[in-house]
Parts: structure tokens; sequence; C-alpha cells
């Protein structure tokens, strides 16, 4: 009876078939003495397909496995271009998909952020209505690399009423107090919503939006750090990045008050 066993053939009239059959992994053909081991391999054990070194025979074997080891060569490298997966997936070939599929190219990222970024971007590409929820929008800036939470304007009072809260409600403070933290840095960019809180509302630059009065709070949404009211970092050199990513994932109609560090 056959009996299976690591060196077992994929293929044949005698392999058995099934779960327990046993197929090796496929390695890369690299070199030209791997594919002489190959026709070696495939061809009938006769005088007459003898290949020995140095002869017309052996010469016309070198001169196929050479196109056929330039096919071989390229086709990896057009794969390893395409999916970035792979370390020989380089700077060049980032840039050339963040531009494709709409990302900020940052330069200061390192190649594997960049990757990841990517990735991220590949695996939710047509835009669904579920992912407008307030987990898949954290998920995403989390896994871009931006340390932040994101939560929704709604809160309920004693009786069960549903209301909003404006960010001078959340952080204890008037409404047109700028608010400030440990490292916060600002210049001719740094932008105000209404009430002179930063907001995210139809720009990736600096932007001026009055969000309005409590009765346009439900319009509104909040990205803050581990709790509601507290601040999170992001380097300043990923500002425009944050703000473009966030205004791909939010829904259009929403305004982000923002409480973030740029640092």
């Amino acid at each position: 009876m056959y009996q299976v066993s690591d060196k077992s053939t994929q293929h044949g009239l005698g392999t058995p078939y099934g779960p327990n059959t046993p197929h090796r992994i496929p390695t890369k053909t690299s070199t030209l003495s791997d594919l002489r081991k190959l026709v070696i391999d495939l061809y009938p054990t006769g005088r007459v397909w003898n290949l020995p070194e140095n002869s017309d025979f052996s010469g016309l074997h070198e001169a196929l496995s050479l196109s056929r080891l330039r096919l071989i060569n390229t086709a990896y490298a057009a794969i390893n271009s395409r999916f970035p997966d792979n370390t020989d997936f380089d700077e060049s070939d980032a840039t050339y998909w963040e531009y494709k599929l709409g990302l900020v190219t940052n330069p200061d990222l390192t190649i594997e952020q960049r990757r990841a970024n990517l990735l991220r971007k590949w695996a939710y590409r047509r835009n669904k209505k579920a992912r407008q929820d307030l987990l898949y929008i954290q998920g995403q800036l989390q896994a871009a690399g931006f340390n932040v939470g994101v939560y929704e304007n709604i809160f309920y009072d004693g009786s069960g009423n549903r209301y909003s809260k404006t960010p001078a409600d959340i952080l204890g403070v008037m409404p047109n107090a700028t608010e400030h933290g440990g490292d916060t840095q600002h210049g001719d960019n740094t932008e105000h919503g209404g009430g002179n809180y930063d907001v995210i509302a139809n720009s990736n630059q600096a932007e001026s939006f009055n969000v309005g009065g409590a009765l346009n709070q439900w319009a509104t949404f909040f990205i803050a750090g581990s709790t509601i009211d507290t601040f999170a970092a992001v380097q300043k050199t990923r500002q425009k990045e944050f703000r473009e990513l966030v205004l791909k994932l939010k829904p259009a109609h929403l305004v982000a008050y923002i409480f973030i560090n740029y640092i």
C-alpha cells in the first residue's frame, strides 16, 4: 500500500489525494543553476536527453533559461512594487501608490509606516455607510498611527432626553477661551472654529468655520485623547495628513471638534 511521506510527489497516478496529501511550498527560481536542475528533473531519463556540461544541447537550454530568468525577475519586480507587503516595496513605489490612492505623501514617515497606511487604504477602498461609525473612524485613525479617540456628541440627561454639548461644556471653560496644552504651537496657520476651538469641516488646510449655536451641535463630534476631555498629541509634520484622513473618513455634513496638540 502506498505510504504518504514528506518525499511524496504532488501529482502522479499512484499519488493519493485529500487533506493528508503533502504539498511542497513553491520557492522562487532565481538562478541558471535552479533552472538547469528543473530541466533535468523534467526530462526523461534516457541517454538522448542527457545534458553534459558545455555541450550544444546544454548551451541551448542555458540561452532559453536566460530569457526565462529575465521574465521571472521582471514578474517578481512588478508584483513586489504592486503590493506593500515585502521589503522590495521602496519609497518610490510608496509615493506612486499614495498618489494613486489619494493619500498624503509624508517623507518623514518610515517606509514601514507608509506601507501600513497603504495596506489600510487598500483594505477599505470603497465608501459604505457602515464605515461612518465612530469606531471605524477611530480604528482607521489609530491604524494610521494617530493615537486619538473619536466620540459622538450625544448625551442624555437624567430624564433620558438626548442633547449635545459644546467644547466648553466638555472642557469646562468659556467657548471663547482658546485651549492650549503642554507644547501646543501656534502661528500663522493655527486653525480655530466656532468659539475658538479647532475644527475639521471642509478643508485639509487651516480653516475658520463657525458651527453655530446649540441647535447645530448635533452635527458635530469630537476627536480627543484617551477620554473626551483630554488632548491628544499629533506630530506637527503629520498635521495635513491627519486633517485629510479625517476629511476622507467623516460624513461630509459633520464637523469634528479636535482637541489636539501638534508637537
